[in-house]
């Protein structure tokens, strides 16, 4: 029961992000809202492939990597998102405490390989700490109008792995499980980010 009310709430958010950011893109035709859209609709994706195979087959997919390659994709675009953001005076502006991102994510990813699929924890860590060092540039950058993107976006990759953690700590299915309401939280910030994003985009066009 909690599996799929977390799963409905992602998808109803998502999908309500996705339709959002679609329609900005429609009428504003600016790259950085493709982008974004294209964020948000590989991550729906994912999470409906998620919940299809839920509801046919009652359990979760012991191999997922239809979701896997969704998600891939989205921090992939949500990359590219916070890099077409970038300040171009700002842009060879030297930033050390990036560099802890990927330590942080690496270290993570080498326990979550002694639960299995090497491979797929290799490429979130990438994925992932190409995100977090981007959006840790953008704090460091000092842009206040973008500032909340940036936030969002480090509190989206500190949720994304306490949420890998929690799930090889429990796999019980239950309301006791730490691991649905920190994806209900992700969700949650997966749509305020969008709001913050619609904010920054609007306000740069009418600085």
């Amino acid at each position: 029961m909690i599996e799929s009310i977390d799963n409905y709430i992602q998808l109803v958010i998502l999908g309500i992000c996705t339709g959002v950011t679609l329609y900005r893109a429609v009428t504003k035709q600016r790259r950085s809202w493709v982008i974004i859209t294209l964020f948000y609709a590989a991550f729906f994706f994912g999470s409906l492939y998620w919940e299809l195979f839920y509801m046919f087959r009652g359990d979760t997919p012991t191999k997922f990597y239809v979701a896997e390659f969704s998600w891939y994709v989205s921090y992939m675009f949500l990359f590219l998102f916070l890099r077409d953001q970038r300040d171009p005076a700002v842009r060879g502006m030297k930033c050390r405490i990036k560099w802890l991102i990927p330590v942080f994510a690496g270290g993570l990813s080498i326990y979550f390989m002694t639960f299995g699929q090497i491979s797929s924890n290799i490429v979130s860590a990438i994925l992932m700490s190409l995100v977090g060092m981007e959006a840790v540039k953008g704090l460091h950058s000092g842009n206040t109008v973008k500032r909340p993107v940036y936030v969002l976006t480090l509190i989206f990759f500190i949720l994304e792995y306490l949420l890998w953690t929690s799930s090889c700590l429990f796999d019980e299915v239950s309301v006791s499980n730490p691991y649905y309401y920190i994806d209900i939280l992700i969700s949650v910030v997966l749509f305020v980010l969008m709001l913050c994003v619609r904010k920054a985009l609007r306000n740069e066009v009418t600085e």
